[in-house]
């Protein structure tokens, strides 16, 4: 409308000196009058037509775009029909439901019903080549068959939907017309007023290979921590040795000494059988041990678990006090008594503490250092994460050496290979925590610290009740 502007105004102008001109020439003024005000309605309704003409052509070729990008995005996009996921919404807000997540949990049918509520409308051809069906078999069905894999994300999308986000994003799977399983990266976007919001566009893109990938790669390390874990226990061979032949000769001992106890003439039957519990309990002890050396050196998917991590530094160093014994060094586990339990693989986490255990005697050792100390130590860090750390008194790290610790086959020792900090770094972060190393620590040596979270649902308190009752 200001672009037309000057053209009324000149256009006002032009009637008036028309009219002028009429009225010195003697027209009658009525007739003027009424000839400028004819004229001057015809000049408005043209620019009307004109005007909305244009904005006609303007919104079909609006419409037109999004018809292009619709079904030409190499994305696969639905339009959803959410009219009646709106109703119930109303209906949810009128009875004073604030927020849907604890509905759902009072209400876990209303899940599905919200699945029904929403309809396909309209697919493009990419969503068709994913999920199959045609493009007929778009129209009318409701959701709940693509969302019977992964109901916990369709339950996020309407808590976000609901709390008055307009668009929603998550990494998760789900499932074609044909009953095929896809890893997707699952977008939504609301059309229309905040409080109004009957049409949906979700968009899909498959992300199967990357995840394939991911999985291969978590494949391929879990492979490197076990070849690593065996060549540990390798070097350990000797260590294993001393510890399973401490209870085996203890066995031979106490076997041996109630053979004479049952070759006397009257045999003392309550020394055999303190005996005979001697046996059995130094033969667990060897069990024991064999059965960590299994552990460490099976081949096995990782398994997520609750875990003290205090007792698994306690298990870990079981496997290093032979070896810490051979080589004079002293070690000081100082444990978080009210620490809450991790979430992590056992096996796994016991390979970073004796693989940062052994770095730290062999940096001792080959510097010649007399007193020979590392220190282990766990403190909750906040109220999400436990931190570890491991320090010795040794020579420490150079400064140009800190940024490249933790790369693949880098190492600052005569015959190391430069795999152990690096296989410590992926398995501390496959766990969702963090690592690094410090150059010079309290005690004048090396300081290496990682981090893990917590396991869900575990508190200071509630692991201080529980170690009060032991």
């Amino acid at each position: 409308m200001r672009d037309r502007a000057p053209l009324w105004a000149w256009g006002s102008v032009a009637l008036s000196l028309l009219s002028f001109t009429f009225s010195l020439l003697g027209f009658n003024l009525t007739a003027i009058a009424f000839a400028a005000s004819m004229a001057a309605s015809l000049v408005v309704i043209s620019l009307t037509l004109t005007a909305r003409k244009k904005a006609h052509t303007e919104l079909e070729r609006s419409e037109q775009r999004y018809r292009h990008l619709f079904s030409r995005m190499p994305i696969a996009f639905h339009q959803l029909d959410a009219s009646r996921l709106v109703v119930l919404f109303r209906k949810l807000r009128r009875e004073g439901v604030e927020d849907l997540g604890p509905y759902f949990d009072s209400h876990p049918e209303f899940l599905r019903t919200c699945m029904d509520a929403l309809s396909f409308q309209e697919a493009n051809e990419r969503a068709v080549q994913m999920f199959g069906g045609g493009v007929s078999g778009y129209v009318g069905p409701s959701m709940a068959e693509t969302w019977k894999e992964r109901p916990d994300t369709f339950r996020r999308a309407m808590e976000s939907r609901y709390g008055g986000e307009t668009n929603f994003e998550e990494e998760t799977q789900m499932v074609t017309w044909d009953g095929r399983v896809v890893d997707v990266l699952f977008t939504t976007a609301r059309v229309g007023p905040i409080n109004d919001l009957e049409i949906s566009l979700v968009g899909t893109i498959d992300i199967s290979q990357r995840v394939r990938a991911q999985q291969k790669l978590q494949q391929v390390r879990a492979e490197f921590a076990h070849a690593a874990r065996v060549s540990m226990l390798g070097e350990l061979t000797a260590s294993i040795a001393h510890e399973v032949n401490q209870p085996l000769a203890a066995i031979a001992t106490s076997g041996a000494a109630g053979l004479r106890w049952l070759n006397r003439p009257t045999p003392d039957i309550v020394e055999i059988r303190k005996t005979i519990e001697n046996i059995v309990v130094d033969a667990q002890r060897a069990a024991n041990i064999v059965a960590r050396v299994h552990g460490m050196a099976s081949r096995k998917a990782p398994e997520q678990a609750s875990l003290s991590f205090d007792e698994i530094i306690r298990e870990a160093l079981l496997f290093l006090r032979h070896e810490m014994e051979s080589r004079s060094v002293s070690i000081l586990h100082q444990p978080d008594p009210s620490a809450p339990q991790v979430l992590g693989d056992r096996t796994q986490l016991q390979q970073v503490i004796v693989n940062l255990a052994i770095n730290a005697v062999q940096a001792l050792t080959q510097a010649g250092y007399g007193d020979r100390r590392i220190v282990i130590s766990t403190i909750t860090q906040d109220a999400a994460t436990l931190c570890c750390s491991v320090e010795d008194n040794g020579p420490g790290i150079a400064a140009e050496h800190l940024d490249r610790l933790f790369e693949s086959f880098f190492t600052t020792k005569d015959n190391g290979m430069g795999m152990g900090l690096p296989i410590c770094r992926s398995i501390v972060e496959a766990h969702g925590g963090r690592i690094g190393a410090e150059g010079h620590g309290a005690n004048g040596g090396a300081r290496f610290w990682f981090t893990l979270p917590l396991s869900p649902g575990s508190s200071r308190t509630h692991q201080a009740d529980r170690d009060a009752l032991v």
